[in-house]
């Protein structure tokens, strides 16, 4: 790929010379998902040099060169009749042909295989997508009653006043419908969580505390009147199956303060104890405990950016969870701790803008490899990464601290990136150093086997993963808040200021790249509405203060 020059455009034009990506030979045959590509072929489609996918045969038949041979010749033609001499001849035509033609299409059903596999394998991961469309436009939208939609796989679940309903993730049609109890309930995992695919739906329902001789949120009938009625709400767990069946209820301990449903069949609850906090993740069917965590309350107000608790509750001890984008977020007036989906403590070096996860998390490795991050005993920041073998023997040290990316195509990484200074690319397996560059980038948006795009600045660079060589540069006009990707293509969503109409009002728009060039495929300015647009699932949506709106 040759280098763009340094005098970037200004907006999101196509690079100087209306450079494209070039492909040889014809697009492959459309199989599984339609995936709406249109325009310049794909490099990583046997584009790129004209080549065909590594390890498919061509349906090309290879002819051998004659060889002296040791063993007895064959009969001469000549000397047989005449039928055994044409049969022979005729059956090996047919023959060829037949495995001309075999080979031919194996060809191309194995490349379509493995071209449905690898989309398949970018849209399972979080900002992955199966391909959208250039101009893309609303497939289908649904009222959210301004609560957060939760997911099952191949499904979006909505809930309004103790109605659910489950809708076809890629077309809005309505799947099921059930009831919950009376009270508020929330149900995850929620849209975004990576964890949603396989998981069943959990609903959480806070129910009002009950007058005297009623069982509180059950709703069957009257209990013992001389009984006290509780004084604090109760907490209802109730698990469903993707067709929408309850599998089974249970109400949880009295002394719980908070409770919120995870990804996995979990439920997270909360109580407070004087000035300690008891978090811990139960199966939501059983109530068998999983894992506490303890957490010690500051003394005194933190702060209390992006807290859930009201202002009138300050002093009250209460105490809040919630779960989303498969992090749990554990806020209240005197504390303020995140977990992972295992119940870890969430660091900032490992949890980029959008994803959780990643290579410094946990996340898969060559070689069964993992990581543990060292930290600056003065300072509590990562110093430095030391990469283990399975049995837990260290391999290598890499200076610095991680650089994890915030979406992957779903390969595994074979480079780690690190930052200190500048940033530098290791061989995952040997720790070898493979390049380094003086930038000090804010983000990694994008790393896959190929490419690795990064935010430098108000410049976004795309570089060769295992080289570290430039592949484009473009100035950013305007500030990016999420990436996506198809394997094939990078869509950022930036804000833009004002419009043509309008110049006093801003707007988002929908960027599409190709990924190996940086030329703009389209983009689209999108409805003001829109509030967050998100992937899950391999699709696209955009969620307003009343909606989920698909995108396609």
């Amino acid at each position: 790929m040759a280098e763009l020059d340094d005098d970037f455009d200004a907006t999101w034009g196509l690079p100087p010379g209306g450079r494209t990506a070039t492909g040889g030979g014809g697009a492959p045959p459309t199989t599984g998902p339609d995936r709406g590509r249109t325009g310049r072929p794909s490099p990583r489609r046997g584009g790129r040099g004209g080549t065909d996918t590594p390890g498919v045969a061509s349906g090309t038949l290879a002819q051998s060169a004659p060889t002296e041979s040791s063993e007895p010749s064959a009969p001469d033609a000549s000397a047989l009749p005449s039928r055994a001499r044409r049969v022979p001849a005729r059956a090996l035509v047919v023959a060829a042909v037949a495995v001309a033609v075999a080979g031919t299409g194996a060809s191309f059903v194995v490349g379509g295989l493995s071209d449905r596999h690898r989309a398949g394998l970018v849209a399972t991961q979080p900002g992955g997508l199966w391909s959208v469309a250039p101009d893309p436009d609303v497939v289908w939208r649904a009222p959210t009653d301004g609560g957060w939609p939760a997911a099952v796989e191949g499904q979006v679940v909505l809930e309004a006043d103790g109605a659910l309903q489950g809708l076809d993730v890629a077309t809005g049609e309505p799947l099921w419908s059930a009831s919950l109890p009376e009270g508020t309930s929330v149900c995850g995992p929620d849209l975004l969580d990576p964890g949603s695919v396989g998981s069943p739906l959990v609903c959480v329902t806070e129910v009002d505390p009950a007058p005297a001789g009623e069982a509180p949120g059950t709703g069957d009938g009257p209990v013992d009147a001389s009984e006290p009625s509780t004084s604090r709400s109760t907490f209802v767990v109730t698990v469903l199956d993707p067709a929408g069946q309850v599998v089974g209820t249970r109400a949880l301990a009295g002394a719980t303060d908070a409770a919120t449903p995870l990804a996995d069949g979990l439920v997270a609850t909360a109580r407070r104890d004087g000035d300690r906090a008891v978090v811990s993740w139960e199966e939501a069917l059983d109530g068998t405990l999983v894992r506490t965590r303890v957490l010690h309350a500051a003394g005194y107000p933190v702060d209390a950016v992006g807290s859930t608790t009201r202002e009138d509750d300050r002093d009250a001890g209460t105490i809040e969870l919630r779960g989303l984008r498969g992090l749990l977020h554990v806020r209240a007036p005197d504390l303020r701790e995140t977990f992972d989906a295992s119940g870890e403590y969430a660091t900032g070096y490992a949890r980029p803008r959008s994803v959780p996860g990643g290579w410094a998390a946990g996340g898969p490795l060559p070689g069964d490899l993992r990581v543990r991050a060292a930290l600056d005993a003065r300072t509590g920041q990562v110093e430095e990464v030391r990469v283990l073998d399975a049995d837990g023997s260290e391999r290598y040290v890499l200076p610095g601290e991680p650089f994890v990316p915030a979406v992957t195509d779903g390969t595994v990484p074979h480079v780690l990136v690190v930052r200190s200074p500048g940033f530098t690319g290791y061989d995952a397996l040997s720790g070898r150093r493979l390049w380094h560059r003086e930038e000090w980038p804010e983000m990694i948006w994008l790393q896959t086997d190929d490419v690795l795009v990064v935010e430098s600045g108000s410049r976004l660079i795309a570089i060769e993963t295992r080289t570290g060589r430039d592949l484009w540069r473009r100035w950013l006009s305007s500030e990016v808040h999420r990436a996506f990707t198809d394997g094939d293509s990078l869509l950022l969503t930036s804000t833009i200021t004002g419009r043509r109409d309008d110049p006093d009002v801003g707007a988002s728009e929908l960027v599409s790249l190709n990924l190996f060039d940086g030329g703009l495929e389209w983009r689209d300015v999108l409805d003001p509405t829109y509030r967050e647009v998100v992937s899950a699932q391999g699709q696209l949506f955009a969620v307003t203060d009343t909606e989920v709106v698909r995108i396609g």
